[in-house]
């Protein structure tokens, strides 16, 4: 069994083979009825056949939020119809490439059938590991394993790496909660901490991390370690960064823990966050108006925690984000920083300043 999350496989299938001499929009028509198909000939006809049948289930224009999703989760059920052979980490087919993802997926399986657009995904994951994602608030690449997210956009980093900069704290022991690829991780190395733990509760993400660190001679302080938020315990952190996602929706998969909130995920963080922040430390969380600006029903769930008591504010940055082309958006990327209600500051106070800074550029 693999440690890894990774598309499953079908060890038998007994759907019919494709004929070469078929019509790939009658393919298309008998995978859009919820049927499978093994594809055995050349690699180019099962594209042309999944080209086919995005074109058959045609636009998904006027859905959007939840819609959109079910939506295109249900078109890629029916795509996932169309199977290749995969041998030792080969897909058996001419005009396959070589693919080094599913080795390492599959390393426990001879023989198998996936779904083609499995395999064109691992194409693109492996592609993406191999070159690597810049990051200039690093000032080096990192490279993102297969099912492990990665941001695109970098407002939010360069808003934590300012408030590290000039942060007056203790830099013994920080945790990067849900660290994904890492690159906040990183970021706390950079800013000098004695020691960085990132947790992930997405194997595919801890794996990642550790094959980055090793990339650097001397590797950074970084420990990657699985766990889901902070269970199990940690030892006390002077700072705690949590980037969590910032859309309220159903999870359905690990990906979907990146950029969707269920109803617990702060509750659970918060208190787990309590119990491991040391004595005037830090709580850093990452967030975005993304929520406020799609559900103003639903309450903030930073201000809720603020508002029981067991944390006070700090400090407060935001930034403006760039939409597509350059336009301004009214979204706003946010840094809470946060203290413990109990601990008192360097003026004796107990109650927080509560400090706000807004960085609009």
């Amino acid at each position: 069994m693999s440690p890894f999350i990774r598309p499953s496989p079908v060890p038998q299938s007994h759907a019919p083979y494709v004929d070469p001499h078929l019509p790939v929009d009658e393919a298309a028509a008998w995978l859009a009825e919820g049927n499978q198909l093994r594809l055995t000939h050349p690699y180019g006809l099962g594209a042309d056949i999944l080209e086919a049948l995005s074109r058959r289930l045609g636009k998904t224009q006027g859905l959007q939020g939840e819609a959109l999703r079910d939506e295109t989760r249900r078109r890629r059920e029916l795509a996932s119809g169309l199977l290749v052979p995969v041998e030792h980490g080969e897909v058996r087919i001419e005009g396959a490439t070589r693919n080094r993802l599913l080795a390492a997926l599959y390393g426990d399986l001879d023989r198998f059938w996936l779904p083609l657009i499995e395999v064109q995904s691992l194409h693109t994951s492996a592609r993406r590991h191999h070159e690597g994602m810049p990051f200039p608030v690093l000032g080096h690449p990192l490279h993102p394993w297969h099912g492990v997210y990665a941001p695109k956009r970098t407002a939010h980093l360069e808003l934590l790496a300012t408030w590290l900069s000039g942060a007056s704290i203790a830099r013994r022991h920080a945790i990067d909660v849900g660290t994904g690829c890492g690159v906040l991780a990183f970021l706390l190395a950079r800013a000098g901490f004695d020691q960085v733990t990132a947790t992930d509760i997405n194997p595919n993400a801890v794996h990642s991390v550790q094959l980055d660190v090793a990339r650097h001679s001397p590797p950074p302080p970084i420990q990657a370690v699985e766990a889901n938020l902070l269970e199990g315990g940690f030892p006390p952190a002077d700072v705690i960064v949590f980037n969590p996602p910032w859309i309220p929706g159903r999870v359905h998969g690990p990906l979907d823990r990146a950029l969707y909130f269920d109803d617990d995920l702060f509750e659970r963080f918060f208190s787990q966050a309590n119990a491991t922040l040391a004595p005037g430390g830090r709580l850093v969380v990452v967030f975005s108006n993304m929520s406020r600006l799609l559900r103003p029903d639903l309450p903030h769930p930073i201000e809720t925690e603020l508002a029981g008591g067991r944390f006070v504010l700090d400090q407060r940055m935001q930034r403006k984000v760039k939409g597509r082309g350059g336009r301004r958006t009214k979204e706003r990327v946010e840094l809470w920083v946060l203290r413990h209600a109990d601990v008192a500051d360097e003026h004796g106070h107990s109650h927080g300043d509560q400090r706000e800074k807004a960085i609009l550029r």
